[in-house]
């Protein structure tokens, strides 16, 4: 049988004082003898009595904590382990190293198995929030999160809603990018794999590859863009699917993967060489990184960095020192040669095995 939590008057009436007293004491307030401080606190200690976060924040005006909340469930956009890590750093260096408590609110659903990744929002847990994952085009949370009032950060943008705050990379100009090289090198059939299909990312992804095309006259083929997961096994299928048309001879991998072996193993199940019958441009994540160094090039989107940047700002903003909304879209950078040996091993944001 669970124990109840033990509560601000079990520790009042434990001590032989009013819960008021107590209050004082929990939030360092004056007006408490040291000698009464001191038996509160250990009877705190002995109870394992912590205070109510939620609670202290519908009676103080004040909620408790600085919130990381997931967009999306894991089955439709699984985030790495190092991408987690390196977001409880950099969360810590802005906000866990200034005393701000964090909170990290990994699942998105609500009651009744429906989903309101806003939920903690709407309870007044939060005094800012960051959002994690692709927002959908029919998202209508980040809207009302916008109206709700307190500083927050999506590391997304949503086309439907412009004055989001958001921090992003421009995965649109990455796609134009990728695409144009490819046509320049005299590639006539270019296909693209990409990720988050049903989301913004993905729109944008098969926006700058489309513009690319309108510009140099080709005719898009809707067959050569394929949605991929974040499961390797499946991307080498993908892969495989594309590159059995022998007229394919370039190739956009945007699926956020950064996994050499699925292109690999993909080709070679079609019959075809990485760097010899048809070339590549790859996005990585890193700027150190090549997963594939026999791509003909590498986009690198600085993810990361215009996260970090936009977390700076979100403390600013949520100090009273700036206001809001952030407004963040790092341009992407093509290196059109890459090393013969790989570099630095490119850390996945996303993925499965």
């Amino acid at each position: 049988m669970n124990k109840k939590r033990p509560t601000i008057y079990d520790v009042a009436l434990r001590a032989n004082v009013s819960a008021n007293t107590v209050s004082r004491v929990i939030n360092g307030k004056t007006g408490v003898g040291d000698a009464t401080r001191e038996r509160i606190r250990g009877i705190i200690d002995e109870l394992g009595y912590f205070p109510n976060v939620g609670a202290r924040a519908l009676r103080g005006g004040r909620p408790g904590c600085i919130g990381v909340v997931r967009s999306s469930t894991t089955e439709d956009v699984p985030l790495s382990h190092p991408f987690i890590q390196w977001l409880f750093g950099e969360m810590h260096r802005v906000f866990g190293a200034r005393g701000e408590r964090i909170c990290f609110d990994m699942s998105p659903c609500a009651p009744g198995n429906g989903t309101d990744y806003g939920r903690s929002i709407w309870e007044s847990l939060f005094s800012a929030c960051v959002l994690l994952n692709p927002l959908s085009p029919g998202d209508t949370t980040i809207p009302r999160i916008h109206r709700f009032g307190i500083p927050y950060l999506s590391l997304g943008r949503l086309d439907s809603f412009p004055e989001c705050s958001s921090a992003t990379a421009d995965y649109e100009r990455g796609a134009y990018l990728s695409t144009k090289y490819l046509i320049d090198r005299g590639h006539q059939s270019i296909a693209m794999v990409r990720a988050f299909a049903n989301a913004q990312p993905g729109i944008d992804r098969e926006r700058g590859y489309l513009r690319a095309l309108e510009e140099a006259g080709l005719v898009p083929d809707e067959r050569l863009i394929q949605s991929v997961n974040f499961k390797t096994r499946d991307n080498a299928l993908i892969v495989h699917r594309l590159l059995v048309d022998g007229k394919v001879t370039g190739l956009v991998d945007c699926s956020a993967t950064e996994d050499a072996w699925s292109m690999r193993e993909g080709a070679r199940r079609a019959g075809r060489t990485v760097g010899k019958d048809f070339e590549t441009v790859v996005w990585t994540y890193s700027n150190d990184a090549a997963v594939l160094p026999e791509a003909s090039a590498h986009l690198w989107l600085p993810v990361r960095e215009a996260a970090a940047e936009g977390l700076e700002l979100l403390a600013a903003w949520h100090r009273g020192e700036r206001e809001g909304p952030i407004d963040i879209q790092y341009a992407p950078a093509l290196f059109e040669s890459m090393p013969d040996v790989e570099m630095t091993q490119s850390k996945r944001l996303f993925g499965q095995p």
